[in-house]
């Protein structure tokens, strides 16, 4: 009976955790359209100012090349950089408030917003790309 009742002790505290390894997303490519031409780095960088700010992230043009971006949703904030070329992007944790960031680990809610953002970047993308 206790082995039960510690087992199922255990499995509730498990399940309730709510840290994740933190979600960095690398190399991601950027879409060429039908004819095969890339997408001028200007484009890329637009389409990338333009999902974040539809997501609710705040971002700014840091140097040629690399986006940095914020989000606050109530109490919490993250940052992040996003690299890219006419080729890909990545986005990678650069820092946060109040998401248990502890050695790798954050809030698994990061990791929802990264995934939400790449989404939504990779649709800008897309929808530029057939533009071209």
């Amino acid at each position: 009976m206790r082995l039960l009742l510690s087992t199922v002790l255990a499995l509730v505290l498990v399940s309730g955790c709510t840290s994740k390894p933190v979600l960095d997303l690398d190399d991601l490519l950027v879409p060429v359209s039908s004819s095969g031409a890339t997408m001028p780095l200007e484009k890329v960088e637009q389409s990338i100012l333009t999902a974040t700010r539809k997501r609710g992230w705040i971002s700014r043009v840091v140097a040629p090349g690399l986006i940095e971006a914020q989000i606050s949703v109530r109490s919490h904030g993250a940052n992040v950089l996003i690299p890219f070329n006419q080729h890909s992007y990545s986005i990678h944790y650069k820092d946060s408030a109040n998401l248990d960031f502890d050695e790798g680990s954050i809030h698994r809610n990061y990791n929802k917003w990264v995934h939400n953002l790449s989404k939504s970047i990779r649709v800008e993308l897309q929808n530029n790309s057939q533009r071209l």
